[in-house]
């Protein structure tokens, strides 16, 4: 028994002392707030700078950041005598400052770290605003290799902690650091293991989807505007089975399709946004499908309409814009929607931006404490522009995304003088929708979106059948929009998709409503498929690796 004992006893002390040298080999730093050479609109680099540091420099069991607190103990550092005082008030053995200069489009970045002995190295770099989280980057790079001894970014990836939560493995995260979780086997591997499902093929081309209970039943339809009708289905025994259907008026060109509970019954409304060919000018309705038969609300109202959730409550508003046959949009800018006898006018008008309309935006919320809410407006040449609760444009994206198919023809002639058969019209692509999500229930939010892939759109900027996409979630962090997650390549051209439980299993899926791709020469007829990845948030399954590409 004594025996046991003082081999229980030894085992325990030898495992005390390899914690203890464990956790005195494990370094730490603190990176201190960044000075800002510039305007007012970039003072939020201070914080956002050294946040990417922290994400980008932190190696599990070697470099981790000291708390928030002995950060806020050392403040702001200008030159080695305050980073000397700045290690002894963090306990730190590195501390990291430095500023960040722009001058118009331009940014420059200067980093500088010290270490507990006096050494002291220098990084900096030059690049264009838009192009700061990629420079950020590869001084993380260069500091992780030359002061903390690690083999680039490829070994924060090895040693990155497994994912704490689970919603479904057909997705592929970006960043390792960012977020404990993954969402579905379909976004990760390659082919079908029962991570998704899809519908029949429906014999036409579609313009949009909602997934909604439209019709009362407790359950959700999934209602499909094609470009003459629109469907409303139920999913059952793994087909989208017909529950009625509403031809379009004749000279409606359908551009989108939303739904909404105007009554607050917990039934929503369908709301279509269309224009008149021959006028241009808007031309939408507003029904019901209460007891699975159509009513009219509203029709021929005279606005673009639009659902989007407005801050500070993120509640859903009908939001609607005149048309202008010069200019498409409205100079008036975009409004709330209110119902005035058999239609809608407009209420309270929406402060936006410039370059904001109706179809083009979506605010992003902020982490409370963290970061602000952020309005995400899609440019009229499909890059993503963020701007700061007050207005100011914070980034633009270098990729483009959405990739609707559906146009509206600019007026390419003089006014009065009647339409020209010359020129090849320019077309306003309406934008597809972007989806702000917190799927890990974690407050922070991402923007789910379109990311469309044609190698002949890149040539032909009226060539709109893309023959795959793919749905990409990006996150604010600090400076520009990053990718978390994408699924893999979706075979199609994506008109739409959904946060929603389309099959009413008790699961959220992510839906996308796809045109099959009409061919190289575009000859063959476009058809509807309904694509579903479901999200499950309950799995957890420490084993599984990230995977970055």
């Amino acid at each position: 028994m004594h025996l046991i004992f003082r081999t229980a006893l030894v085992l325990c002390t030898m495992l005390v002392f390899v914690a203890q040298a464990l956790a005195a080999d494990v370094r730490s730093y603190a990176v201190l707030p960044f000075k800002v050479n510039g305007s007012s609109g970039f003072t939020y680099l201070e914080k956002a700078i050294p946040s990417m540091l922290n994400s980008r420099l932190y190696w599990q069991g070697h470099v981790q950041p000291v708390s928030d607190a002995a950060v806020a103990k050392a403040g702001s550092v200008s030159d080695a005598a305050g980073a000397s005082k700045a290690l002894s008030a963090t306990g730190a053995d590195y501390v990291i400052w430095g500023d960040v200069t722009i001058m118009g489009d331009d940014a420059s970045l200067d980093v500088r770290v010290r270490d507990k002995a006096g050494k002291e190295w220098r990084k900096g770099a030059k690049a264009r605003v838009n192009d700061l989280i990629a420079s950020v980057q590869g001084l993380s790079d260069s500091i992780n290799a030359e002061v903390f001894g690690r083999g680039g970014s490829g070994g924060a990836v090895a040693a990155a902690p497994a994912r704490a939560g689970v919603m479904n493995p057909n997705l592929v995260e970006k960043d390792a650091t960012q977020r404990q979780v993954y969402l579905n086997p379909q976004f990760r591997y390659q082919g079908s293991d029962g991570t998704r499902y899809r519908s029949q093929t429906l014999p036409y081309a579609s313009v949009g989807m909602v997934v909604a209970d439209v019709n009362g039943d407790g359950k959700n339809e999934v209602v499909i505007l094609g470009e003459k009708t629109l469907y409303v289905y139920q999913w059952q025994n793994e087909r989208l089975v017909q529950l009625g259907e509403y031809k379009l008026p004749t000279r409606a060109i359908p551009l989108l399709i939303r739904s909404i509970d105007l009554n607050r019954d917990r039934t929503d409304e369908i709301v279509l946004s269309m224009y008149d060919d021959e006028y241009t000018q808007p031309y939408s309705y507003v029904l019901s499908f209460r007891g699975n038969k159509f009513t009219t609300i509203a029709e021929r109202i005279p606005y673009y309409l639009n659902v989007v959730r407005t801050a500070p409550d993120f509640m859903p508003v009908l939001v609607g814009q005149k048309g202008d046959p010069s200019r498409i949009f409205a100079r008036a800018g975009v409004y709330e929607m209110m119902k005035q006898g058999d239609t809608f006018v407009p209420s309270k008008k929406l402060d936006l931006p410039k370059g904001a309309n109706v179809m083009n935006f979506a605010w992003l919320p902020g982490t409370p404490g963290k970061e602000t809410d952020k309005l995400v407006v899609l440019t009229d040449d499909e890059h993503l522009r963020t701007f700061s609760p007050q207005g100011g444009q914070l980034n633009e994206t270098n990729e483009k995304y959405s990739g609707s198919a559906i146009g509206i023809a600019e007026q390419t002639h003089m006014p009065g003088m009647g339409k020209s058969n010359v020129l090849i019209p320019s077309m306003y692509f309406v934008p597809l929708r972007m989806i702000p999500s917190d799927l890990e229930q974690d407050g922070s939010w991402e923007l789910i979106v379109n990311k469309p892939i044609s190698v002949a759109a890149q040539f032909f900027e009226n060539y709109r059948f893309f023959p795959e996409g793919e749905i990409h979630t990006l996150y604010w962090d600090g400076v520009g929009m990053s990718l978390q997650w994408k699924t893999r390549r979706i075979k199609g051209s994506v008109v739409d998709f959904a946060l929603a439980d389309p099959n009413n299993d008790g699961t959220q899926d992510l839906v996308v409503c796809l045109n099959t791709h009409p061919g190289a020469l575009s000859l063959q007829n476009r058809k509807t498929v309904v694509v579903s990845y479901p999200l499950d948030l309950s799995q957890m399954d420490p084993k599984t690796a990230p995977s970055l590409e």
